[in-house]
C-alpha cells in the first residue's frame, strides 16, 4: 500500500459524535465494572464492544478506516470511557500509546528505504487495528527500573532476519490478552550515556515469551498488568517499530505526551465519576429528624464548591494541554502543559474521592457503591509515568529554561 495524503481535520459534529459514542460505551461499562474489579479479571466484554464500535482505530486517520480523532478529542473520549470503568480506560490507553503515536506522523516526504520501511510498518499497524481488531500493549517498565528508558536492562541484538530480545517487563497492562506487545529494549552495542533504545513488536504467540500472572492489587484490578519474560525472543526485521533503530529515547524526550498525557483522560474520568456520584448521593441523603436533604446544608455546599472548583480547574488544564498537543506537538509549551495536567489530575483523584467518602458517610465504603472503587483506582494515578514527582521535576526544569528536548535533561 502506497503512502497517501491524509486529512486530519474532523468537523465539530464528527468530534462530538465520537465523544457521544464514548459516553454510551462508558455507561455500558459501568454496569460490569464492579464484577471485573471484584474478580480481578480482564474486561473482555468491554473490549469486544470497543472493537465492534471501531474504537481500536480512534486515532487512525479516516483515510485508513479509522476515526481520525486528535489528542483533545481522544482525551475527552477516554474520560467518558473511564467514567464507566477505569481499568478499561487505562488498558485502552495503552493500545493507543502505540497506535496513536503513529497517527501523528507525516511520512509522505521521507524517501528511500527508510521511508518505505516506516510507511510499511505504519500501514501494517493500521490494518491490524482497524481490519483485524488487534490489541497492542506497551511493554516498557522493568523491575527496579520502572519506566526509566535510559536504565532499561532488556537487551536486543541483531541476527539474521531480525532481532533477539532477552529481558523482563513488569507492569505490562493487558498481558495475556493483547495480541502484540511493543517492547522497549536496549541495543547490546549501546554503551554510551544516552543508550540506543528501540521498540520491537512481539506477537502474543511468540515462543520466546512467558507471562507470570500475579496481578492482585489495590486498584485498577481489571487491567491484567502482569510480568512478561522474553527469552531469546526472535523478532523479524519488519516488526522493528517504524523501521527505526535506536531513536526511541530521543523521540520520547521531544514528544513525551503519549507516555504522559494519555493517562489524563483516565484519571479525569475517575474524578468526574466520583464527583457525580457524590452529588447524586448527597441530594438523596436526608438530614436526621426530617430536616430535608443534606445537599441543602451550607457547609456541605461550601465543601462541594471547593471540590467543584478543583475538578473544573483540572479539567480545563487537561483539555488545554491536550489542545496544545493537537496543535503544537513537541513544543515546550505543550510538553510542559501535559506534565502540569498529569500532576494535577493524579493528585486530585485521591483527594477528591477521599473527601467524597467523608461527605457521603461511611456507608459509601461498601462495595454496593462505586465510590470505594473510585478511591482505590484513583490512588494509582501518581504512580503512572510520569509520576507526580517526575512531573514536578519536569516543570521545575522548564521554569529554569532547561532544554528538555535533550534526553539528558529529562527523567527518562
Amino acid at each position: 500500500m502506497s503512502d497517501i495524503t491524509i486529512d486530519t481535520q474532523l468537523t465539530i459534529t464528527e468530534k462530538e459524535n465520537i465523544i457521544a459514542e464514548s459516553s454510551k460505551l462508558g455507561k455500558r461499562f459501568s454496569e460490569r465494572a464492579a464484577k471485573y474489579d471484584r474478580e480481578g479479571t480482564f474486561p473482555v466484554e468491554n473490549f469486544e464492544d470497543l472493537k465492534e464500535s471501531g474504537f481500536l482505530g480512534i486515532m487512525i486517520p479516516k483515510a485508513f478506516g479509522g476515526m481520525g480523532a486528535d489528542f483533545l478529542t481522544y482525551t475527552k473520549a477516554l474520560e467518558q470511557i473511564s467514567m464507566g470503568d477505569a481499568s478499561t480506560g487505562l488498558t485502552y490507553n495503552m493500545h493507543n500509546i502505540a497506535v496513536g503515536s503513529l497517527a501523528e506522523l507525516q511520512l509522505d516526504d521521507i524517501g528511500g528505504s527508510r521511508g518505505r520501511a516506516m510507511v510499511n510498518f505504519r500501514n501494517w499497524v493500521y490494518d491490524q487495528a482497524v481490519n483485524h481488531k488487534k490489541l497492542f500493549a506497551s511493554a516498557s517498565s522493568e523491575p527496579g527500573v520502572g519506566a526509566h528508558f535510559s536504565k532499561l536492562k532488556t537487551m536486543y541484538r541483531r541476527v539474521d532476519g531480525g532481532f533477539l530480545i532477552n529481558g523482563v517487563k513488569n507492569w505490562v497492562s493487558m498481558a495475556g490478552h493483547a495480541d502484540y506487545y511493543v517492547v522497549a529494549a536496549r541495543s547490546e552495542q549501546s554503551n554510551n550515556d544516552i543508550p540506543a533504545i528501540s521498540f520491537l513488536v512481539v506477537e502474543k504467540e511468540n515462543p520466546g515469551t512467558r507471562i507470570e500472572y500475579t496481578w492482585d492489587v489495590l486498584g485498577m484490578r481489571g487491567t491484567s498488568t502482569n510480568t512478561v519474560y522474553l527469552e531469546d525472543c526472535f523478532i523479524p526485521t519488519e516488526r522493528l517499530f517504524l523501521g527505526s533503530e535506536g531513536m526511541a529515547l530521543y523521540k520520547i524526550a521531544r514528544e513525551p505526551h503519549w507516555l504522559v498525557g494519555g493517562y489524563n483522560g483516565v484519571y479525569l474520568g475517575i474524578c468526574t465519576a466520583a464527583f457525580q456520584f457524590m452529588i447524586n448521593y448527597l441530594r438523596e441523603k436526608k438530614i436526621p429528624g426530617g430536616g430535608g436533604s443534606v445537599a441543602d446544608n451550607e457547609r456541605i455546599q461550601h465543601k462541594v464548591g471547593e471540590l467543584y472548583a478543583a475538578l473544573a480547574s483540572a479539567r480545563a488544564i487537561a483539555y488545554n494541554a491536550a489542545r496544545l498537543v493537537a496543535e503544537q506537538p513537541g513544543s515546550p509549551e505543550a510538553n510542559t502543559a501535559i506534565h502540569h495536567a498529569k500532576y494535577l489530575v493524579s493528585e486530585l483523584g485521591p483527594t477528591l474521592t477521599s473527601e467524597a467518602i467523608r461527605l457521603c458517610g461511611g456507608s459509601t465504603i461498601h462495595k454496593q457503591f462505586p465510590l470505594e472503587r473510585y478511591y482505590r483506582d484513583a490512588r494509582c494515578g501518581g504512580l503512572m509515568p510520569a509520576t507526580s514527582d517526575q512531573c514536578l521535576f519536569y516543570m521545575g526544569k522548564a521554569a529554569f529554561g532547561a532544554d528538555l528536548s535533550k534526553p539528558s535533561e529529562t527523567y527518562w
